[in-house]
């Protein structure tokens, strides 16, 4: 075997500096400006054109940009920016060269009183005129001006046809990639203001209310999500509490969910019980027609009184019950369908004794469904979230590091895939 370094051939060293160059690039002008350095080693060039046919009417054409040697490697300005302002024309040289989509070389060149490029190129004695391929055809142009008249062999014609695609397939790919960061620093920032104000929906403070101590944790996964609860006066020294979950992600979800906010809070006969309370949203809901979303729903009051929990649950994550010894049950006596699907899915009430020490959690599906990461992708699960529960002293600030500390160990993680909300309520002696 015999192996031959070729990296000091001048035309291969050229190009492997060019493309070490533009490896780096991250906006066009920079691969334009590296690409001008290479052609000035041509002592014959004179100036280049570059010519766009794109959205136009056939036999028109846009000067978007010409460059003299003088000018090689200065800023190059975007044509796209000012699309609009740059005349079209047809005819005249260039009009005749882009007739048909081949490259040609073009000896013995005499532009004189040009239409369109008058005198400017009057010194030019040939030109390659060079079809830049985008979506199968040849909607850009580059032309090469220079002063020696017998043009390029047809060997060099080859290689500049190549080489002109490649740049201009780089070039593309660097302005898609410039749209797709700038897109999406918009969209993030429209997200992060999609938050905002889901956050501004939730509780600012925990209420006080006697008997009960509650604590809370809210969340945020990589994109806007449909989380929510809150804690509403039922009258008589009942207190309602609720979480849910709206399907799906993005702006669409925060919509809902902001909906549903405004639903609950001017609900007026909160006295009706948890089952009514869960009918009326899904009758706004449903009214309102959210179409593709839907929204899973606990609602639970609790009498401190009578030191019990009366609830309502529409197709929602089932609760769990810790008792005062450590013992874990879920409360899933009823349960119906989701918020926004049917219009009479039949909520049926609940009812639940409690003890001085019992802790109720509240969560939504982004903790049990809670991936650890690959190879084996398991879910938390139930399992994990009830042993999370089991182990800790069931103050709802234990239990809220509890369950944390038992996700991230699951995860590895501190991105989510969807938002994680835990309400803990427990029992005071």
């Amino acid at each position: 075997m015999e192996v031959v370094d070729v990296s000091s051939e001048p035309r291969i060293a050229e190009y492997m500096e060019l493309l070490r160059s533009v490896s780096r690039a991250t906006e066009p002008v920079e691969v334009q400006r590296q690409f001008g350095r290479l052609l000035l080693a041509d002592p014959a060039l004179m100036a280049v054109l570059s010519v766009s046919v794109r959205g136009l009417e056939a036999g028109q054409y846009k000067v978007t940009r010409f460059q003299t040697r003088e000018q090689f490697g200065t800023p190059w300005n975007d044509p796209w920016a000012n699309w609009k302002e740059i005349p079209s024309h047809s005819g005249g040289f260039i009009g005749r060269m882009i007739a048909e989509p081949t490259p040609k070389v073009v000896r013995h060149l005499l532009l004189n009183r040009d239409p369109v490029l008058s005198d400017r190129l009057a010194g030019a004695r040939s030109c390659f005129v060079n079809p830049l391929f985008d979506e199968g055809r040849a909607l850009n142009w580059s032309f090469t001006f220079r002063s020696e008249p017998t043009g390029l062999s047809s060997g060099d014609a080859a290689e500049a046809f190549l080489r002109g695609n490649i740049i201009g397939r780089i070039t593309k790919t660097l302005v898609l990639a410039k749209q797709a960061r700038e897109l999406n620093a918009r969209l993030t920032e429209q997200l992060e203001q999609i938050a905002q104000i889901q956050r501004s929906l939730l509780p600012d403070t925990l209420p006080r209310i006697e008997g009960l101590s509650i604590a809370s944790s809210y969340l945020t996964s990589n994109e806007a999500g449909g989380d929510y609860y809150d804690f509403f006066d039922m009258g008589g020294g009942a207190w309602g509490a609720m979480v849910a979950d709206v399907s799906g992600h993005g702006a669409g979800a925060a919509t809902v969910m902001a909906m549903l906010q405004t639903i609950l809070q001017g609900y007026h006969e909160r006295g009706r019980g948890p089952a009514a309370m869960l009918e009326h949203a899904n009758r706004q809901l449903l009214a309102k027609r959210i179409e593709s979303n839907f929204v899973t729903a606990f609602f639970g009051v609790f009498d401190g009184a009578r030191r019990t929990l009366r609830y309502a649950n529409a197709g929602h994550n089932r609760p769990l019950l810790r008792r005062r010894r450590g013992v874990v049950e879920p409360i899933d006596g009823v349960s119906s369908l989701p918020l926004g699907i049917v219009d009479d899915p039949g909520y049926e009430v609940g009812e639940v004794a409690l003890a001085p020490g019992d802790t109720l959690v509240l969560y939504t599906d982004g903790i049990t469904e809670a991936f650890a990461p690959p190879p084996g992708k398991e879910m938390f699960g139930d399992e994990r979230l009830a042993g999370a529960l089991s182990d800790c002293s069931g103050e709802p600030a234990c239990v809220i590091d509890s369950i944390h500390e038992r996700l991230y160990a699951h995860t590895r993680s501190m991105d989510r895939v969807d938002d994680q909300t835990l309400v803990a309520l427990r029992v005071e002696e």
